[in-house]
């Protein structure tokens, strides 16, 4: 090739190639030769993946023997250079000329990149990937003391990996020396060839350079000359250090099951572990896949790795959000949900009202935020009180207060019973002592009904609903503590199964509920919104009418005709539609505006997405209908909200949304999705009130026909046409709300 060569120069470094450009204004130009270039060298300032800075490390030789290393942001780099550094990150053996670089980019990203010769470098640090670290990283340690990077080799994105199908950073595939290669070891095999690294003998991951390594080499020899009273001449050997670089065996595996395996088969919709298995050892198939892979499909770590998943897409989906969900929780408060609803997704470009009118309309000129904070302690529980028993500080403070943190354990059995209506807000003491004796006589002449009617009991409707109470009790919460125990015989004869008191008392109120409420009956999924109130309440009476208190609310649920889920789904499908239309229209093209994968969510409120103790917190939470009593369609909101990006992303048809919205179960973070739909809640009343001005201020410029001519009355018309429209399910999600009743209640007792 031709041996001209041009500059790659870095314009926050004073090198003398960087003062030689200055001082001819950038018009005569140094010559240096691209030696090595990787792609996908990241940055990272902070934890928040969008902070991330992508760029190039490289090798250059600016004349004989006069080497350079340089990271460059890949905003440094102009277009007409990039096509230099991709050739040689795709084809490491290749030696290319480079344009001179012109710096173009806001002040934050040239504070990172650096061009250093190569014989200032000290030493380097480098940690191949490992499970706490899935990206490897390096740091270069320089004789004056200082240090640049870490340098995150982000292998999945390289334009080697996605680009070359030979063994390069996140191909992770074997070479023909065995070994499985990562971005970092690839830079020292590199590097190695240009001056002498050895591995550091005391520090970990630490590789010398230069005339560190010799030093080292000697300091090694003459202490193994020491010990075994010989000396042996030096025989380094740079595929040493090149291994001694490699990542772990077992991290390598499971980096090349995680991304071999899913390259694939990324085309097949849905599979499972088996189907998979069988797939790639079938005749048909074998030649077209790699013996490599087929023994990985056959090792038992990697069938661990794809048992869970039904898609390559819901694996990468999976992965993807994880690495999300980590950079949200050490994002900073004040810019950690700038990303939520209307702000971080935008709003549709067709209709006439922007993202500018929806955040500066007259009646909120402030993005707003939540207002989770701790829980009701038992101290400020009795606070609310006088000494009477009687709220104090007004029903509508201490919904807030709930709303804002729930409950302590301490004070959850009696605030439950305010909730679920078992107790009246206005009452004392002993009014509420009263009710007690009340509730307790009337259960039990319900119970009565069909636990002292020999007959009733022995009739077959009778017997089918006590089965099925029994079947499904003995599959709720069997993992909480006061149900886990089987030491007492059923009394069931065709229950093959042990019970305990806590599960036989479930049973007892599911069957007087099915006595009392002979309409609805019991419906399956009852047993899974009794079982938190038992365990809290402990006392089954009071328990069975806190339950039909909640019952009250949820029986719309469990309607055969499923109306009242359907209502639920509709809500949901119109919200979306107004608060996230890009959203909508991927499952609209994927045919999933059914929201079936919102269902089991709704059905049971959440009661299998949740751990137990952080399900008790929600539940009282949305029992406060503080800001709307359809908060529990904001929980799920927020959740989609979450993982829409992901979703957008990867998940192409409704089974592959349906498995990955089911597997989030007892993955979901309480408190950042309680946050997300507080603020989405905010942000769809400030746009409800935005699309209604503006629609106003539309009809009446029409109406008035003031000052505009013939066409401007005709946009205004198609502007009032593009309006998203408000209807009237989505108006009743703002129909009911104690947060206006609190915030008058504070101002007067203020």
């Amino acid at each position: 090739m031709d041996d001209s060569f041009a500059i790659i120069n870095d314009p926050r470094m004073e090198t003398e190639s960087a003062s030689s450009m200055k001082q001819h204004e950038q018009t005569e130009e140094i010559p240096v030769k691209l030696l090595y270039s990787k792609s996908k060298v990241y940055i990272h300032p902070s934890t928040n993946t969008s902070d991330f800075i992508p760029g190039f490390l490289s090798i250059v030789e600016k004349a004989s023997h006069d080497y350079l290393v340089a990271w460059t942001p890949e905003a440094l780099i102009p277009s007409k250079d990039l096509e230099a550094f991709v050739q040689v990150d795709i084809n490491p053996q290749e030696e290319v000329e480079s344009s001179i670089m012109i710096p173009s980019v806001p002040e934050e990203h040239t504070l990172y990149a650096i061009s250093v010769a190569l014989d200032t470098l000290h030493s380097l640090v480098i940690k191949p990937p490992s499970f706490s670290k899935w990206y490897g990283s390096l740091i270069l340690n320089f004789k004056s003391g200082q240090s640049s990077g870490p340098y995150w080799f982000h292998d999945d994105e390289s334009k080697s990996t996605m680009l070359q199908k030979k063994t390069q950073g996140g191909k992770f595939t074997a070479n023909d020396d065995g070994q499985v290669r990562w971005g970092g070891d690839e830079f020292v095999e590199r590097l190695g060839q240009l001056v002498k690294v050895i591995k550091s003998s005391e520090v970990e991951n630490l590789y010398l350079v230069g005339t560190e390594a010799d030093q080292e080499e000697i300091r090694q020899t003459m202490a193994a000359s020491r010990q075994k009273k010989a000396v042996y001449p030096p025989t380094p050997k740079q595929e040493n250090v090149f291994e001694s670089a490699q990542m772990d065996p077992f991290v390598a595996t499971l980096k090349e099951a995680r991304w071999n395996i899913l390259e694939k088969l990324s085309r097949v919709t849905k599979f499972s572990r088996d189907a998979a298995v069988s797939i790639l050892n079938s005749p048909a198939t074998r030649p077209f896949v790699p013996r490599d892979v087929q023994d990985l499909c056959r090792n038992e770590t990697v069938r661990r790795t794809v048992d869970d998943y039904d898609s390559a897409r819901i694996f990468l989906a999976k992965w993807a959000a994880g690495l999300a969900a980590q950079s949200e929780t050490s994002a900073p408060r004040e810019r950690k949900y700038r990303n939520v609803g209307v702000w971080g997704h935008g709003w549709e470009e067709d209709t006439a009202l922007g993202v500018f009118e929806v955040l500066n309309s007259e009646n909120d000129f402030s993005i707003p935020t939540h207002t989770r904070t701790k829980p009701v302690t038992e101290a400020a529980w009795r606070s609310y009180f006088d000494e009477d028993g009687k709220l104090s500080v007004g029903e509508p403070t201490v919904r807030k207060h709930i709303f804002r943190g729930g409950l302590d354990p301490a004070v959850r059995k009696e605030a439950w019973l305010f909730l679920t209506g078992v107790y009246p807000w206005n009452s004392t003491a002993v009014e509420r002592h009263l009710i007690d004796v009340d509730r307790r006589e009337a259960y039990q002449s319900l119970k009565n009904r069909w636990s002292q009617d020999e007959s009733h009991r022995n009739s077959s409707h009778f017997q089918d609903q006590k089965h099925r109470i029994d079947k499904d009790v003995h599959r709720t919460d069997r993992t909480v503590d006061i149900y886990v125990d089987e030491s007492m015989p059923n009394p069931d004869p065709i229950m093959n199964v042990g019970t305990n008191e806590n599960l036989e008392i479930l049973k007892c109120i599911l069957v007087t509920y099915n006595e009392f409420n002979t309409e609805l009956g019991y419906v399956q999924g009852m047993s899974d919104l009794l079982s938190p109130l038992f365990a809290v309440i402990g006392e089954e009476p009071l328990a069975f009418w806190a339950f039909s208190g909640f019952m009250d609310r949820m029986k719309s649920n469990f309607y055969t005709d499923q109306s009242g889920m359907h209502k639920q789904l509709l809500t949901m499908d119109l919200l979306l539609q107004f608060m996230d239309p890009s959203l909508y229209k991927h499952f609209q093209r994927t045919d999933s505006c059914n929201f079936f994968f919102c269902f089991r969510w709704l059905l049971v409120w959440f009661k299998r997405e949740f751990p137990w103790k952080d399900m008790l917190t929600l539940w009282e939470v949305l029992w406060t209908d503080y800001l709307t009593d359809q908060f529990h369609i904001f929980v799920a909101l927020s959740i989609l909200d979450q993982h829409r990006d992901v979703i957008i992303e990867y998940l192409k048809n409704f089974d592959e949304i349906l498995k990955y919205t089911n597997d989030l179960s007892m993955t979901i973070n309480l408190q950042e999705t309680l946050q997300r739909a507080e603020i989405l809640f905010y942000q769809f009343k400030q746009r409800v009130e935005a699309v209604d001005n503006k629609r106003e201020q539309l009809q009446h410029a029409i109406s008035s026909k003031s000052g505009l001519n013939e066409q401007e009355i005709a946009v205004t018309k198609n502007d009032l046409s593009k309006l998203p429209q408000v209807n009237e399910l989505l108006k009743e999600i703002l129909a009911s709300s104690y947060a206006d009743k609190a915030a008058a209640n504070e101002k007067q007792l203020a």
